[in-house]
C-alpha cells in the first residue's frame, strides 16, 4: 500500500488539492512536506496529535518533513475559527514556547530530528521578521492576492458580518502563510503543505502564490478536525484543555477523558490516534466500551509511556471497584489540618475554574465523596478521601 493510500485508509485525509499530483509526487521522488504549529502555548494539545501522527507516517515513508514553528505568525495568531482579536504575543514568550514545543515533540518521539532522514525544524521569524515592507511585502507576495477573494474567505466574512473587529494585521496572516511555502518552495523544495481543514484556503493561497510566480505546482492536503457530536472540539473539556504536558494535564485526567469521548468519534481516533492495526480496530470496534478502554490506555501509552498508562489503567479499575489496591495515580491535593470546605477545595487544587462551577456539578447531583453524592457545596472536606467531581474526574485528598 503506497502512502497516500495508507493516510487515507486510516482516516488522516480530508481533501487534497489535486489527488493524482499528490499521489505521483509522493510515489516517484523523496517529497518535502511541511505543517507550521502556533507557538502560542508551551505545550500541544490532543487536538495536535492527529497532525503530529500523519507526519510521523510520512517521515516514516522516507519523505522530508519540515516542522515549522509559527514564530514570526504567532505574534499576530491565525484568526481562523475566531471570533475576536487576541491579545499579542511578545517576542520572548513566542521564542521560550517554540523551544518547548521542540522538546516536547522529540520526547514522544514521532518526529525524528537526528535520524538519517531527520525531519527540519525552521522559524518562520527568520524571515518574517526580515521582510521589506514595499520592496518584499508589497511588490513580491501581496500583489499577488485579490481583496476580493479574502473577503469571502470563511475565516474574515463571518467577522465582517457579525461587525466584529478585524484588523489590518489579522488580515494579512493568509498572506504570510502563503508567504512561508513559497519561501520553502524556493529554499528547501518544498511542494506540499499539511494542515486541518480550517487551513484550507490559507494553504490554498500559497499554492497559487508559488504557482504565479513560479508556473509550478503545490499542494495542499487537510486532515479532519475530530468534533464531538455537539460540534466541540476534541480535547476542549468544561474543566479546560487536554495538554499532552503531564504537568498541564495529569496522565490520569488524560486517560479519563480518553476513555469517556463519544462512540461517534473512537472509530477515527482509534485509526489516527494509535499504530494498532485496521483489523484489529474492527475488532475492538464490536465491543464499544473495550473499544474505548483500548483507546484511552494506547494513546496514553504513546504520548506519556507505557508504564504511566498501566498505572493509570489499574487506578481505574480500583476505582470502579473491578481491583483492589492503593489508588497511585489520582491527582492528588495535601488537605491543610483545619480542612476545607468542597467548593474552595475544587478550586485550590485547580480541579474546577471556580467556586460557581462546583455548585453548577453538585447541582446536577455530578459530586460524589467516597462514593456518597454530595448535595451541599459547602461540606466541609476535614479527612482523607476520594472525590469525583464529574463522569471521570477525580481527585484523591491526603492529609497535609
Amino acid at each position: 500500500m503506497d502512502i497516500l493510500q495508507k493516510l487515507k485508509k486510516r482516516g488522516y485525509i480530508s481533501q487534497t488539492s489535486n489527488d493524482e499530483g499528490v499521489a505521483s509526487l509522493l510515489a516517484k521522488e523523496r517529497a518535502t512536506i511541511y505543517q507550521g504549529f502556533d507557538p502560542s502555548a508551551d505545550s500541544f494539545t490532543l487536538g495536535h496529535l492527529m497532525p503530529l501522527m500523519m507526519l510521523h507516517h510520512l517521515q516514516e515513508a522516507g519523505h522530508k518533513i519540515i516542522f515549522l514553528i509559527g514564530g514570526g505568525t504567532g505574534k499576530i495568531g491565525d484568526p481562523a475559527d475566531k471570533a475576536f482579536s487576541r491579545k499579542l504575543l511578545d517576542p520572548e514568550t513566542v521564542a521560550e514556547n517554540a523551544e518547548s514545543l521542540k522538546k516536547q515533540v522529540e520526547n514522544i518521539g514521532l518526529i525524528s530530528f537526528d535520524s538519517e532522514n531527520k525531519a527540519l525544524m525552521l522559524d518562520n521569524n527568520k524571515w518574517l521578521s526580515k521582510f521589506r515592507f514595499l520592496d518584499d511585502f508589497l511588490l513580491k507576495v501581496a500583489r499577488h492576492f485579490s481583496v476580493n477573494e479574502m473577503v469571502k474567505m470563511e475565516t474574515f466574512s463571518r467577522r465582517l458580518e457579525s461587525e466584529s473587529h478585524l484588523s489590518l494585521l489579522e488580515f494579512c496572516y493568509p498572506v504570510l502563510q502563503g508567504w512561508d511555502f513559497l519561501y520553502l518552495f524556493e529554499n528547501h523544495n518544498c511542494k506540499i503543505q499539511v494542515g486541518g481543514n480550517d487551513q484550507w484556503a490559507n494553504i490554498l493561497a500559497g499554492v497559487d502564490l508559488i504557482r504565479r510566480k513560479h508556473g509550478e505546482d503545490a499542494f495542499a492536503i487537510t486532515h479532519p478536525l475530530i468534533t464531538t457530536p455537539s460540534g466541540e472540539k476534541m480535547g476542549k473539556t468544561a474543566e479546560g484543555t487536554i495538554w499532552l504536558d503531564p504537568e498541564k494535564t495529569n496522565p490520569f485526567d488524560f486517560y479519563q477523558y480518553l476513555q469517556g469521548v463519544p462512540d461517534e468519534i473512537v472509530p477515527i481516533m482509534l485509526k489516527t490516534l494509535t499504530f494498532l492495526p485496521l483489523e484489529k480496530i474492527e475488532d475492538l470496534l464490536r465491543d464499544p466500551r473495550e473499544a474505548q478502554k483500548k483507546l484511552a490506555f494506547e494513546v496514553t501509552k504513546l504520548v506519556h509511556g507505557e508504564d504511566t498508562a498501566k498505572k493509570v489503567a489499574r487506578d481505574t479499575k480500583k476505582i470502579f471497584g473491578e481491583e483492589e489496591g492503593k489508588i497511585e495515580a489520582v491527582p492528588t491535593f495535601k488537605l491543610p489540618k483545619e480542612g476545607l470546605e468542597l467548593d474552595e477545595l475544587l478550586k485550590q487544587s485547580s480541579a474546577l475554574p471556580s467556586k460557581s462551577e462546583s455548585k453548577r456539578r453538585v447541582q446536577q447531583n455530578a459530586v460524589e465523596i467516597d462514593g456518597k453524592n454530595i448535595t451541599d457545596p459547602k461540606t466541609l472536606i476535614a479527612k482523607p478521601c476520594l472525590i469525583r467531581y464529574g463522569k471521570n474526574s477525580f481527585l484523591k485528598i491526603t492529609q497535609g
